[in-house]
């Protein structure tokens, strides 16, 4: 049995401010490195709920909102966080715009999306073997790409406990370049956790209504739909706190 001190690797001396710790890691599959990012509070006493955290299209493991995410989680709610590069991103190739071609080459690769997914479980299966790591606890935030991938990895995972998803749906400009409608729409039948699901009422990116049918598709019987106004890239301060909330109330019951 492989072990995550045979998997996992640590990249840099714990980073702490105030009451957060953050610190590098390097988790390998199939030969590969999974570069990711671990926020935990700076005094560790007992084992903590795990938010795993999916970036968005253009984004990277400790942009602006990872890190945001990562620092609220860790300071204000006691729980440790984990975000990795999305393929072409960050420490996997850079890519700074989706209106770069690379970033439609991403999804014209052969098994993308099962790809990511390994990678998100080869990672919780890392990190939840660390003692700081409860590992019965465990959530998933990821808002447009970070739903196209996250979403199949809820769905495949039955160590996901609650899951906040959104910004994303069946029609419009991002699934016409993605082609994930397929994916969405074999995996949100077996999302079976709580579920937080944000839709962006004026997204310009998927479609209003197509966003409805897909979160009406999630088959768990606990979930929750809620709208703000605004283009895909808008998230209010109540959105975001209204995702975070979700999670810790269902990784801390």
């Amino acid at each position: 049995m492989t072990t995550a001190a045979e998997t996992l690797r640590f990249t840099s001396d714990p980073q702490i401010d105030g009451r957060v710790s953050e610190r590098s890691f390097e988790v390998m599959r199939d030969g590969s490195a999974i570069p990711g990012i671990l926020w935990t509070p700076a005094t560790v006493d007992r084992a903590v709920p795990l938010v795993l955290m999916g970036h968005g299209g253009s984004g990277h493991k400790r942009n602006e909102r990872m890190l945001d995410l990562g620092i609220r989680f860790a300071r204000d709610r006691g729980f440790a966080a984990a975000a990795i590069d999305g393929p072409g991103h960050g420490g996997r190739g850079g890519l700074t715009e989706t209106t770069d071609p690379a970033y439609g080459a991403i999804w014209q690769r052969p098994n993308n999306v099962a790809d990511m997914v390994a990678d998100w479980q080869a990672t919780l299966d890392a990190l939840g073997e660390l003692d700081a790591i409860d590992s019965a606890r465990i959530g998933y935030w990821g808002m447009s790409m970070g739903t196209m991938f996250g979403m199949p990895f809820v769905a495949a995972e039955p160590r996901i406990r609650a899951a906040a998803l959104g910004k994303a749906g069946l029609t419009g400009s991002s699934v016409d370049r993605s082609d994930i409608a397929p994916h969405f729409r074999a995996s949100a039948p077996n999302v079976t956790c709580p579920t937080y699901f944000h839709v962006q009422w004026d997204d310009e990116r998927f479609d209003r209504y197509s966003s409805l049918f897909l979160f009406d598709m999630l088959g768990t019987a606990e979930k929750e739909l809620h709208t703000f106004p605004g283009l895909h890239a808008v998230t209010s301060p109540e959105a975001l706190e209204g995702s975070i909330a979700f999670l810790a109330r269902h990784l801390t019951a």
